[in-house]
């Protein structure tokens, strides 16, 4: 089992990281969501026979953990920090500018278009990770493209 769960570990680590991060703009606590994820899924992972249910587990999984660490009082009261963070997972793309603009979208947006794009989840897919209809994931979709259109337009006529 051992050795099953640190392949899976290895294949999903950086997928969850960054969905982890792209909801909660912080490297600590994507650590921290990411390693309450897998520690769940070690819990469980007799349990599985499915490997594609195991990854729309552990995106669920994640996703919760993040709504889970808003609703903390602790989380309410703290301040962000602003200086520069190391992370143990993200391995940056120097390819994948979209990537930075896409972290810059508001939360609802920013974690809808992760998964459809990032992750090509299908739309059916993503309305039942996030338990949001399709419809409301298409408009958001929709949404997240036009202002993604506008910072890169923006980008693009300062340069």
């Amino acid at each position: 089992m051992d050795k099953e769960f640190i392949e899976i570990f290895n294949l999903y680590k950086n997928d969850i990281y960054r969905l982890a991060f792209s909801y909660t703009r912080n490297f600590a606590d994507s650590d921290d969501i990411t390693q309450n994820v897998f520690v769940k899924l070690y819990n469980k992972f007799d349990s599985f026979s499915d490997k594609d249910y195991m990854k729309k587990w552990l995106i669920r999984v994640a996703v919760n953990e993040c709504k889970t660490l808003f609703l903390s009082a602790w989380k309410r009261k703290i301040l962000p920090f602003t200086g520069k963070e190391e992370n143990i997972f993200y391995q940056e793309n120097k390819n994948d500018d979209l990537l930075e603009e896409v972290f810059e979208l508001p939360k609802k947006y920013r974690i809808v278009v992760y998964l459809y794009y990032y992750e090509n989840y299908k739309v059916k897919e993503i309305s039942e990770i996030l338990n949001i209809t399709e419809t409301t994931i298409q408009t958001q979709l929709f949404r997240a493209r036009e202002k993604l259109k506008e910072i890169l337009k923006e980008d693009f006529n300062c340069e």
